[in-house]
């Protein structure tokens, strides 16, 4: 059975309030539903490189200047080749998927970046779709490369053929490249953009030489890095189909009755189940406003013990003892996961990742 909460402590004291009394966090990492929904319907997928050339317009500079040019041209041929191969190999994963296709080279691949899609271009992937055999269509349609050069004076340390260590003034070089993917899926039956995104990275390398040349020539490895970067963000998008895991943190009452200082040492502890029932026995104290505090830590518990339908109940009995905006509040989040976990179930089990 696949479980949809994993939770560890924070052991600093929050400094957080509610309702004036001192309280400690718990964070929960939680699984939140894939942001784009892939219907049973779609089985089969193709993938194509829709950007447009930019680059090349760039007028030939001398010099340095002409290294960064050159290396921003090579970087958008290739590095887009590698985003799409790196998506290929993440859909081919998804068992929601029968195929999965790399198609190349098709008339109206850089229409598909458009801003306003037209009635003929969704014809013509329509008509596209139903020649290669495949239900929908992935499409980088945007792959933007910008890199800038920073050179500075260094020291570095060389040794002789006797070991004998000497320092010596050279050049360090760090090109910084921002890297743009933007991302669409098309549906051609239902003619409509089913996810549509663009995200930028940072690839960042450096390099030591006696010269900027030097330096240059040293950064032997920054293709290969650049296309592993490339491949990561194709991984990246496709990942982003499958739930991904969110931080929650929650406040707890650690303060305002000695008991209430108690439960938090046991807490402390790892003790949760002990703490437990120390708060249910707070809960039928006869003191609403306590026992509304100790059954809103109970609701907290529950949920860093994974089980939110017992949450649920302490947040409710919180409520009936004594309603306030952090026992309210608290509900409804949790009501909200509740829906999203149908969700992430469901998406789980479409991916084969439950049983």
């Amino acid at each position: 059975m696949h479980h949809f909460t994993r939770t560890f402590l924070i052991s600093v004291i929050g400094s957080m309030t509610i309702a004036c009394s001192a309280t400690r966090e718990l964070s929960i990492v939680v699984q939140e539903p894939s942001p784009v929904t892939i219907t049973n319907e779609i089985k089969t997928i193709g993938i194509l490189d829709a950007t447009k050339p930019s680059l090349q317009k760039r007028k030939k500079k001398d010099g340095i200047a002409n290294v960064v040019v050159q290396d921003e041209k090579w970087l958008s041929i290739h590095g887009t080749e590698a985003s799409m191969e790196g998506l290929f190999d993440a859909l081919l994963k998804d068992q929601r998927f029968e195929k999965v296709v790399l198609i190349q080279n098709v008339n109206i691949a850089q229409s598909l970046s458009d801003e306003n899609l037209t009635a003929n271009t969704w014809q013509e992937i329509t008509y596209l779709c139903n020649e290669i055999g495949v239900d929908a269509i992935f499409a980088l349609a945007h792959f933007e490369v910008d890199t800038k050069l920073k050179v500075k004076k260094t020291k570095r340390t060389e040794t002789d053929l006797l070991r004998m260590h000497s320092e010596t003034l050279g050049k360090e070089i760090t090109m910084e490249t921002l890297i743009g993917n933007g991302w669409r899926i098309f549906d051609p039956n239902k003619r409509i953009l089913l996810d549509e995104i663009v995200t930028n990275n940072e690839l960042v390398t450096s390099s030591l030489g006696n010269d900027v040349i030097d330096a240059i020539e040293n950064m032997d490895g920054r293709r290969l890095e650049a296309l592993k970067f490339s491949k990561n963000t194709g991984v990246a998008y496709g990942q982003r189909l499958l739930p991904s895991d969110r931080i929650l943190k929650r406040s707890y009452f650690a303060k305002g009755n000695s008991q209430l200082i108690k439960t938090d040492q046991l807490i402390q502890a790892g003790k949760i189940d002990l703490a437990k029932q120390k708060l249910s026995d707070l809960v039928s104290s006869g003191d609403n406003a306590l026992g509304s505090k100790a059954s809103y830590n109970l609701a907290v518990l529950n949920e860093y013990q994974g089980n939110l339908d017992m949450a649920i109940h302490w947040a409710e009995k919180s409520i009936d003892l004594k309603s306030k905006a952090f026992n309210t509040d608290y509900l409804k989040s949790l009501l909200r996961r509740q829906t999203k976990n149908v969700l992430v179930q469901q998406q789980f089990q479409e991916v084969g990742l439950l049983e």
